[in-house]
């Protein structure tokens, strides 16, 4: 599935486009049964808490050696005197950050001829590399608040490269806390990067001091949309979510691609997500 001219111009222009009925409707329901599953799997008896407020992260190893496995995020609302509240399934924020190479469902739905064709059509790519996927339960009742805040911040390249696929797994609505982007965003940069703390463990954001930017609610635009659809999102485009306060779960899964080669971008090694040579990443294409 290509982009069209008219398609490309639009992005160009609000920096994120929904194509709708982009993913198999079987190929979501058969992403999030595996999802179950995982979850179902998944011994909780380690965990941090995934904190959604000015996008803090707790500075432990659990965290910042998830690039190349994956790893569960309970919300915060999850615990209360460090027992849960709510039954584990309903429990997890996400779990990521490297599904798309290491589980065999999560490879199909990634490398899917769909997600390498549009890629493909986009023209901004020598060598597209997959470096992270997250899925994102948006539990009912729940499920967080995501404070504004741009892609790149989390995965830079220089230059900007990244570029995000949000694919909805169950109808996103204003009621269960879809996504809402700021029209033209993209268009500014990026405000700060997280890093690995040059001065020792953890994680910080520089320049050190750094403050997310004040935006205009009132000015970003929901992007309600089918299960099946795909949100492209580029890293620079600001974009949030509202606390899902509905019965109904928003599963959505992400994958965040960026330019490869070396000669035209380059990652970082401060960057907070790395892999060891073990997982090298794979292109998209």
């Amino acid at each position: 599935m290509a982009l069209s001219p008219e398609q490309k111009l639009q992005y160009e222009k609000d920096g994120f486009l929904v194509l709708h009925d982009f993913m198999p409707v079987e190929l979501c329901d058969k992403l999030r049964e595996r999802a179950v599953k995982l979850v179902d799997e998944f011994d909780p008896s380690q965990f941090i808490i995934f904190t959604t407020n000015d996008q803090t992260r707790v500075s432990d190893e659990y965290f910042l050696e998830s690039g190349d496995k994956i790893r569960f995020f309970f919300e915060e609302g999850a615990f209360k005197d460090g027992k849960l509240v709510f039954p584990k399934n309903v429990s997890i924020n996400k779990f990521g950050h490297a599904m798309h190479d290491l589980d065999p469902v999560f490879e199909e739905f990634s490398y899917y001829p769909n997600i390498s064709h549009l890629v493909k059509s986009m023209d901004s790519y020598k060598n597209p590399i997959a470096v992270q996927s997250m899925y994102i339960f948006k539990q009912p009742h729940i499920g967080g608040e995501v404070n504004p805040h741009q892609d790149s911040t989390f995965l830079f390249t220089e230059p900007l490269t990244t570029l995000a696929l949000w694919f909805a797994l169950e109808d996103a609505t204003l009621n269960n806390g879809c996504l809402w982007a700021l029209p033209g965003s993209h268009k500014n940069g990026i405000a700060r990067r997280f890093i690995r703390n040059p001065n020792g463990k953890g994680t910080t954001f520089t320049p050190e001091g750094s403050k997310n930017p004040d935006y205009d609610l009132s000015k970003f635009v929901p992007l309600e949309c089918k299960k099946g659809a795909l949100v492209l999102m580029h890293g620079s485009c600001v974009h949030m979510s509202y606390k899902n306060t509905s019965p109904q779960s928003r599963h959505a899964y992400t994958l965040h691609v960026i330019e490869g080669d070396e000669s035209v971008a380059k990652y970082p090694k401060d960057n907070w997500l790395q892999r060891g040579e073990g997982l090298p990443f794979r292109s998209i294409v």
